[in-house]
């Protein structure tokens, strides 16, 4: 390879980009579009494969990722393992499978105490919550062009829409992949702005997958009041980010 890539303003293209992510599809990194242009999805893809070897992760292709890169064998395990961070924050959310609201409907819980805004829909607190007192991670810290809405520094985000937004700007969205343990699943019941969120326990194959998640209910999917293990399809998602 000739030059470095990296996510630059205007993003960097040509054909030395589109080698590379056809390697990573290869290897079944999801690297959104596959166009030739190194934006943040395909350098989260480049950040994804880095750890999984061994190597500095910064998203930058230089000489050594891209002599892994390209020597790497099609398919490894460990394209599909989860980080740390991921494995950690599942392991925590699955503590709490039962947990309900008290009372009933009122939107009061621990994490939302924890949060420091309780009495608010939480899926997205109890989400944050996992990741930051199980695996020490603050979802949505240094959000891309400043605060989003429904972020709280040091705790995470209470807002869903910000944390699809922050996935996806942060090159850690893969999309409609097929997701593994500790991904975050994104749902989106009507098509409009994203509803409700969850921690994804495994894929179960047929477009089927499993998540916990938090203020849910048989039926009440989005503010249910329950931490509960859910069975989902792709069809209800608009997509999954992967912590790495």
């Amino acid at each position: 390879m000739n030059r470095e890539l990296h996510v630059t303003s205007p993003m960097m293209n040509g054909p030395d980009v589109y080698a590379v992510q056809t390697r990573l599809l290869e290897l079944t990194y999801s690297i959104g579009n596959h166009d030739g242009v190194y934006g943040p999805t395909t350098a989260g893809a480049v950040r994804r494969f880095q750890r999984d070897n061994n190597l500095e992760i910064d998203g930058v292709v230089g000489e050594h990722t891209s002599a892994k890169l390209f020597a790497a064998a099609a398919n490894p395990a460990s394209a599909v393992t989860p980080s740390d961070i991921a494995a950690k924050a599942l392991e925590k959310a699955g503590q709490y499978i039962g947990i309900k609201e008290d009372p009933p409907g009122s939107n009061l819980t621990q994490f939302g105490k924890w949060f420091g805004v309780n009495g608010v829909a939480w899926c997205n607190i109890f989400v944050s919550y996992c990741f930051k007192e199980g695996a020490g991670y603050t979802i949505v810290d240094g959000f891309p062009g400043g605060r989003g809405v429904g972020v709280f520094a040091g705790k995470g985000c209470s807002y869903v829409p910000t944390t699809e937004a922050w996935l996806r700007a942060t090159g850690m969205w893969i999309g409609r992949s097929t997701p593994i343990a500790g991904d975050i699943a994104i749902y989106n019941w009507d098509g409009g702005r994203p509803d409700h969120i969850g921690i994804v326990v495994k894929d179960l194959g047929g477009g089927v997958f499993e998540a916990i998640e938090g203020n849910t209910a048989a039926g009440n999917d989005s503010n249910g009041g329950e931490v509960m293990r859910r069975r989902r399809n792709m069809t209800q998602v608009d997509g999954f980010g992967r912590i790495v």
